[in-house]
Formats: structure tokens, C-alpha cells, sequence
């Protein structure tokens, strides 16, 4: 670690910390992710191995770039005691954003923004890699309006042959029925419900199914997008080995659909969330993954190609009061306020 000079720590990941880095000789500031080989009895992480593979194999202006490894001088076991992965820098993730009420966005954001998450995910479709962990705190946005898609840690290789998959994957609040009823053959179409999540999440600026465990999940889902049928999802029986425990009970009445009355609930700016904004999350977030959009469709979608026209990144008015903002940062933040409160009241 010669080369870099850690300054602060921006986020707490997978297998190890996130720091802030500038080069030593040229100054430039990168972000160095710890791996924590010690913890490892192998030495390395699996997932990190992973994730260096399928970083060097992407190259997209919507998906973070890995610039090298670096080793510290101290040993630990076999291995250097700590490895780095450099990244290039990028101020926010999307977390950050949403959750500070400071920053003002604005349509353009909202529509560029999902552009650029849609041609990342197309990129990495079309090249067989499901990400299988999209969410606003994996997104990254730098001062120039680029979004950029991070922490590929938990993502893999994905052809059709593929038949046992672990279904433990996906953060909860973005994680697709398939996945919670227990489907363990499953496509790319996986993150596009969470890019659907995440999409409808800068409408409204928090989350939008935010259930407190699997069953909680399901449950909001089935009530929002209503209950799958014979008719709109006929192999369910048997790829999703849980859906005869989730399934309406005998002279239960399932849910009706209703995931367009619920987008339009508690919006900050009621107005960006025409008609065509709501086709697209609709068609992302449809119950059966082989009727879901893919990337490639959604990109095409009208929403993309109505006034206002999507913007450049370089075209988004990016002047934020607050120099950067990460998850890690904004919940420091928010348990140190939460501490202060609490302090007058203890004395």
C-alpha cells in the first residue's frame, strides 16, 4: 500500500471496509475496498475472486471501474494481511441521495438516472452476469450525473443450463417473488424487479416494498401486485417449491393487481409520475419473471422518449450542498444526531 494514502471510510462491505484514497504521486482519489484475508481459511474470499473476474471481463460507462489490486507489506499467514481493490471515486451512491433531503433532484435526474441504471444492467445481460444485489446504496453517482453500478460481489456467470442456484441472494426490499417462493432456476430477469424497486424508490424518494422478512416480503407483494394465477404465472407449482404455503387458502380471495394505485400514493412530485413512467415499473415489476421485461425492452419504453427528453449525464445540474453522501455516511450520521438527542434527555 505504498502507492495509496487511506483518508476516511465511506462504506462497510461484503468482506471488508471502504475508504476514500488518494495517490500518492499524482493525487488522484480512488476508492480502496479492504479484503480481509484473515478472516478467510482459504486465505481469499470466493466472492472476492469472483468479483475481480467478472469486473476485469465489464467495461461500461454505467458499471464502476476496477483499476488495480494492491497488497499491504504485512503478511498474514500466506497471504498479505490486507488486499486492496482500487476503484475509481464517485461522490454519492444513490442511497445518499434519496435519503438527504438537502439535495433537490429533479425529473431530469429521476429519467437519466434510470437510463443509465438500465444500459449498466443491459451491458452485463448481454454478457451473461446477473448482479443479483441491485439497490440504491450499490448505486454510485459521481459529480458529473454519471450513475454507475457497484459491488458486483455477490454477481455470477449465468447461462440457461444452470439449474441449482442459490436463491439467498438479493437484498430483501428488492428481492423478486421467484426468489422468496423458493425458485432456485432462475434468469437475469431477477434484477430487473429490483431495478423496478429501486426506479419506483426515486419517485418517491424511500423505499417501496419494505417488508421485515420473507414472509412480511411476500406478503406486500402479493398485496400490491396482487396474487399470480394459473393464467399469468402456470408453471409456478412447480419451479417455486414454496408457492402451495403462500398460495390463497381454500375460499380465500386472492389479491387483485394494484401496484399502478400504489405508485401513485405518497409521492413527493405527483406530476413526474405520468402514465408512461408507470408502464415502465409496471412491466419490471410483473409476478412471472418470463413475462417481465428484460433490459434491453425497458430501455425501449415510451417513458424514455416523452417530454421532457432524457437528459446526458453531463446535461444534469449536479451543483449538491453536500460534497458526498454514501450509505455508510448517512447512517453515521443519523445514529450520531439520534445520540445527541438522546444525551439531554439521559442528563
Amino acid at each position: 500500500m505504498d502507492i495509496y494514502k487511506k483518508q476516511r471510510q465511506v462504506g462497510q462491505g461484503t468482506y471488508g471496509s471502504v475508504f476514500v484514497g488518494a495517490h500518492k504521486r499524482t493525487g488522484e482519489i480512488v476508492a480502496l475496498k479492504r479484503i480481509n484475508t484473515e478472516q478467510e481459511e482459504n486465505g481469499f474470499p470466493i466472492t472476492a475472486i469472483r468479483e475481480v473476474k467478472i469486473l476485469k471481463a465489464l467495461r461500461h460507462e454505467n458499471i464502476v471501474t476496477l483499476k488495480e489490486i494492491v497488497t499491504s507489506k504485512e503478511q498474514g499467514g500466506d497471504f498479505p494481511k490486507n488486499v486492496f481493490m482500487v476503484f475509481e471515486y464517485l461522490e454519492y451512491d444513490l442511497f445518499g441521495v434519496l435519503e438527504s433531503p438537502e439535495i433537490r433532484l429533479t425529473q431530469d435526474h429521476v429519467k437519466s438516472w434510470s437510463k443509465q441504471l438500465l444500459s449498466g444492467v443491459h451491458y452485463m445481460h448481454r454478457n451473461k452476469v446477473i448482479h443479483r444485489d441491485l439497490k440504491a446504496s450499490n448505486l454510485l453517482v459521481n459529480k458529473k450525473g454519471e450513475l454507475k453500478i457497484a459491488d458486483l460481489g455477490l454477481a455470477r456467470s449465468w447461462n440457461s443450463d444452470m439449474k441449482r442456484l442459490t436463491n439467498r441472494v438479493i437484498t430483501l426490499w428488492y428481492r423478486p417473488p421467484e426468489l422468496l417462493l423458493g425458485c432456485h432456476e432462475y434468469t437475469p430477469k431477477i434484477d430487473m424487479w429490483s431495478v423496478g424497486c429501486i426506479v419506483a424508490e426515486m419517485f418517491r424518494r424511500s423505499g417501496f416494498l419494505r417488508g421485515r422478512d420473507e414472509a412480511t416480503q411476500l406478503e406486500l407483494i402479493f398485496n400490491t401486485c396482487g396474487h399470480p394465477t394459473a393464467e399469468t404465472w402456470p408453471d409456478i407449482g412447480k419451479s417455486c417449491r414454496l408457492w402451495k404455503t403462500f398460495r390463497p387458502k381454500e375460499g380465500e380471495q386472492p389479491h387483485p393487481r394494484r401496484l399502478r394505485e400504489s405508485l401513485k400514493t405518497n409521492l413527493p412530485n405527483p406530476r413526474w409520475m405520468t402514465e408512461s413512467a408507470l408502464d415502465l415499473i409496471e412491466n419490471m415489476m410483473v409476478l412471472n419473471p418470463a413475462n417481465r421485461w428484460s433490459a434491453e425492452k425497458a430501455l425501449l419504453a415510451d417513458y424514455f422518449f416523452d417530454d421532457p427528453a432524457v437528459k446526458e449525464a453531463s446535461q444534469l445540474s449536479m451543483r449538491f450542498p453536500v460534497d458526498s453522501m454514501h450509505e455508510w455516511e448517512h447512517r453515521r450520521k443519523h445514529e450520531k444526531m439520534m445520540a445527541a438527542r438522546q444525551a439531554p434527555q439521559k442528563g
